[in-house]
């Protein structure tokens, strides 16, 4: 704040002296460093900031290698004959007591995994100087979609977060309790929260709903676009909601309800189509994207890529795209795949039962994701997080690139291992 009045004093003095000097015939310029100076402090550059992370899954077992977790669960596991996995160990008898004993320690994990993390997302919320457009929940909210898991998810995240959440849905959510719970309840449960939510929020997804005799039929595929903007509105992203997966399609029929799903491939064709001309980021969210759905979305993305290079070349724009998905709870990591020359994320943005999350953090030229890992206070001395990588998202590039989000401890595990070997190697010789 001094330096700031001192220099205020001294452009003032300097434009008296120019006001003087001009009256006298003769003009004397203000420095170009000062005038330079003078503007750098004064006028921040503007970040548009998003929270991501997947798979509240309540009720759903820890990672192992969530040790703080593990370690809340030890009694409990060695009481019901559990082992990290929660599975019952070789040759025990398996009977109403123990099962039950397994739920209630699957239970418990999930709850202690997803405190710490609201804990911690919370600590960074508020050690921000400005507030986080939103948290981005890519699929599995629930674990089957009962009811009472429902209830716990509300509680914990959707009823009294501090910022806006933007939800998908995941395999766990619905795809994986079709034909399974009587009626198809878990699965409508479910559907038409989500439909509620989507309504509620004024967000127009893809699905239509119309009568149908007695019945009412939903269709599409539950995808949505939202146009999001950091606090002062001036800088934007566009944020795609694929849920689940680029192909999954069902239908799901229930009591006087039924539910025709359609693939999102086709809607996130249109889309881009739709953003073709856009120099704003595009950001492509659904909750699996391995396998063969990744190399369909890497095709589309691709192609789209190749159409829209002449396009970038004469704008002189770097393309600003990224896909961020979910599902393998143990990954936390960012795939810089190389497509017509440019950078293309694909990033597993870190999930509950490993404590594990992301920042996403663009401004007008770039983008950079940061790894964090959620830590109980109680456990690490009054830490909540313990912040990993940083990792640049756009540009050009030569090829592809990987980038783990590993923290302290496996960064000193993997070194340990690596000594080891190279050690071993040289005795060898």
């Amino acid at each position: 704040m001094r330096q700031e009045i001192m220099l205020a004093i001294f452009i003032t003095i300097l434009f008296i002296s120019t006001v003087i000097s001009q009256e006298n015939g003769t003009i004397t310029e203000i420095p170009q460093e000062v005038l330079d100076n003078s503007t750098a402090t004064s006028i921040p550059e503007e970040i548009l900031t998003f929270l991501l992370m997947g798979d509240t899954q309540f009720h759903f077992p820890c990672e192992q290698d969530n040790v703080q977790c593990k370690h809340v669960s030890k009694k409990n596991r060695a009481r019901f004959f559990l082992d990290n996995e929660l599975e019952f160990l070789p040759g025990v008898e398996v009977n109403e007591t123990v099962r039950q004993g397994k739920e209630s320690t699957t239970t418990l994990e999930s709850r202690f995994a997803n405190r710490v993390q609201r804990q911690a997302l919370d600590a960074l919320i508020g050690s921000m100087d400005y507030k986080p457009a939103a948290l981005i929940i890519n699929g599995d909210l629930t674990d089957f979609g009962h009811l009472h898991q429902l209830h716990e998810f509300r509680k914990v995240w959707y009823d009294n977060f501090p910022i806006p959440l933007l939800l998908g849905l995941g395999n766990h959510d619905y795809d994986n309790n079709v034909n399974d719970c009587v009626l198809n309840f878990c699965a409508h449960t479910m559907l038409s929260w989500y439909t509620d939510y989507v309504k509620n929020h004024s967000i127009v997804a893809d699905i239509t709903r119309k009568p149908v005799n007695m019945d009412v039929e939903y269709t599409g595929s539950l995808a949505y676009t939202e146009r999001v903007c950091s606090k002062n509105g001036k800088m934007c992203a566009f944020v795609i909601q694929l849920n689940n997966a680029i192909d999954y399609n069902v239908t799901v029929s229930s009591l006087f309800v039924n539910w025709n799903l359609v693939p999102p491939i086709e809607y996130l064709s249109k889309e881009l189509i739709i953003l073709s001309n856009t120099s704003l980021p595009i950001l492509v969210n659904l909750h699996q994207c391995s396998g063969t759905r990744s190399v369909k979305v890497k095709r589309m993305l691709n192609s789209w890529m190749l159409n829209m290079k002449a396009t970038f070349k004469s704008n002189q724009k770097v393309p600003r795209l990224g896909v961020f998905y979910a599902h393998v709870h143990g990954r936390h990591e960012v795939v810089l795949e190389c497509m017509g020359g440019y950078k293309i994320p694909f990033v597993y943005i870190g999930s509950v039962p490993n404590n594990r999350f992301s920042k996403l953090d663009i401004t007008s030229l770039n983008a950079t994701i940061t790894g964090y890992k959620a830590r109980d206070s109680l456990m690490h001395n009054g830490e909540m997080l313990e912040k990993l990588e940083t990792v640049k998202l756009w540009g050009p590039c030569t090829g592809t690139e990987t980038i783990r989000f590993e923290d302290h401890a496996t960064r000193k595990r993997r070194n340990f291992i690596r000594r080891a070997r190279n050690q071993a190697h040289k005795s060898d010789k």
